[in-house]
This record gives structure tokens, C-alpha cells and sequence, in this order.
């Protein structure tokens, strides 16, 4: 019978009917962190968190006609650590009926799976305002007929520029564009030679389907990084300022700006 406990997965106690512990297996041992010695003998008041979580305990069995299952509870290591787990136990008696102790199978388990739903789903949706705060940061948008305008806001680096190019693309397939207009002046540029290879395929593959970009706002680092890459400049129009950008984008759909008389 020793045998058999000792291999069982869950740490099992027995105890006399003074609450003294008669009997331990290995993975009591282990739970609980003290020696087979000091377990035997104690009384199991010392194995729960409190003198209170013993008391309820002894009420939930009587309560059931002594037996509870998967009962949720406390005990502590030796070092005064808690340990949640689930107990299940039932008293022992005599062949008269007399109680005689009790025996219990402590399983630790994670006492807050619905506080960890309610994490997962809030990081859910954190993740997935996140993104929507990405796209809200690079809006493509059409601002004359065939003049769309990109305007991307705060950090930028290769994996953003992906998501921009991928949503740039999405709006080319649904509207006829002619010029792009790209925005960099509020970027915050990380890691210019990767940021400066994706924006070119990203204006190359915009003239693959017809559309000349135009972009405004590089800083002096992407433009280094930009500069070995470019075999044929006049595949980039770059202009220091937005108003020119602007300008030179209207011009190509045949539009200008002009003051009022």
C-alpha cells in the first residue's frame, strides 16, 4: 500500500483522529518542503495557511457526511510559502463506525482561472486597440481624386513600414491613384538602412502599379541610408517642405494651388 501512495501524482496525508499526521507519501514531501520525519507526527493544522482554513476544512467534511472533493484551499511549505491547491479527502472509521482520522489528496492547481481569462481577453484587446493605434498613426487616405496622402506619426521601423505598405496597397486596389504623397516629417525613424530598403520597394512596387510617390520629412540619417540604394533618382521625388510636396503632387493630376485674388 506504501508503494502504491508514494507513486501517486498528488501529495497524500493521513491523519489520526487528533489531527495528528500518520502518514505522508514522497509528493507530500516534496510539496511542502519538510522531511518524511517532521511531517509524521505534527498535526495538520501546521500544514494549512491558517489555524481558520483548518477549521473550514473540518466543517466542509463533516458538513458532507465526510467526504469532499476538489475542495479549493491553502497550505504552506515549511518555509511559510502558500500553495494553492485542491483537496479531496474523506474521514476513516473503524468497522463499528467509530472516526478513526481521515485522509486527504492535495493537487496544486491555479485558483484564478477566471481572473486569467479576464487578463488574456483584456490583453486581447489591448493588442488589438494597439493595432488600430498603428493604423491610426499611418492614415492612407485619399485627399483629391487621384491624389492619395500617407502621413506616418512616431516610430518607424522595417515591420511598420510592412504594415503601411500592406494597407498602402489595399487602398491602391480599390482606388485609381496616381500620386502618392508620403509624410515622414513626424516619423521617428529606428533603424534607417532597414526602414530605407522597405520604403523603396515600397515606392517601386507603387510605380509597378502606376502610382509616383513623392515623399517629404526625411531626416539626414535616412537620407544617407537611402542614397546607396537609389540607382535611378528620379525614382524618388523627395521635397523639404509639406507645401511643396503638396504641390508637386497636385501637379501631376493636374491640379495647382493658387491664392485667392
Amino acid at each position: 500500500m506504501d508503494a502504491l501512495l508514494n507513486s501517486c501524482p498528488d501529495a497524500v496525508i493521513a491523519i489520526s483522529s487528533e489531527g495528528v499526521i500518520t502518514f505522508a507519501n514522497k509528493e507530500a514531501v516534496r510539496l511542502t518542503g519538510y522531511q518524511m520525519h517532521e511531517l509524521v507526527g505534527q498535526t495538520i493544522v501546521n500544514m494549512y495557511d491558517s489555524l481558520e482554513t483548518a477549521k473550514e476544512i473540518n466543517r466542509k467534511l463533516y458538513a458532507s457526511s465526510g467526504i469532499i472533493h476538489d475542495h479549493e484551499s491553502t497550505l504552506k511549505t515549511k518555509t511559510g510559502k502558500p500553495i494553492p491547491v485542491r483537496i479531496s479527502a474523506a474521514h476513516l472509521k473503524d468497522s463499528s463506525g467509530t472516526y478513526i482520522g481521515a485522509v486527504g489528496y492535495f493537487q496544486i492547481y491555479r485558483p484564478w482561472p477566471t481572473e486569467e481569462a479576464k487578463v488574456k481577453a483584456y490583453a486581447e484587446e489591448l493588442e488589438a486597440k494597439l493595432e488600430e493605434w498603428k493604423d491610426l498613426g499611418a492614415p492612407v487616405y485619399e485627399l483629391y481624386p487621384g491624389l492619395t496622402t500617407v502621413v506616418v506619426v512616431g516610430r518607424l521601423d522595417a515591420s511598420r513600414i510592412e504594415r503601411i505598405r500592406s494597407n498602402l496597397l489595399s487602398h491602391l486596389r480599390s482606388h485609381k491613384t496616381a500620386v502618392i504623397r508620403i509624410d515622414l516629417s513626424a516619423a521617428l525613424v529606428d533603424d534607417a538602412p532597414c526602414v530605407a530598403r522597405e520604403l523603396l520597394k515600397t515606392v517601386r512596387i507603387a510605380r509597378l502599379l502606376g502610382a509616383e510617390s513623392i515623399l517629404t520629412g526625411i531626416d539626414s540619417c535616412l537620407a544617407e541610408a537611402l542614397e546607396p540604394l537609389v540607382e535611378d533618382l528620379s525614382l524618388v521625388r523627395v521635397f523639404g517642405s509639406r507645401d511643396a510636396a503638396l504641390q508637386a503632387a497636385l501637379n501631376v493630376i493636374g491640379l495647382e494651388i493658387r491664392k485667392k485674388d
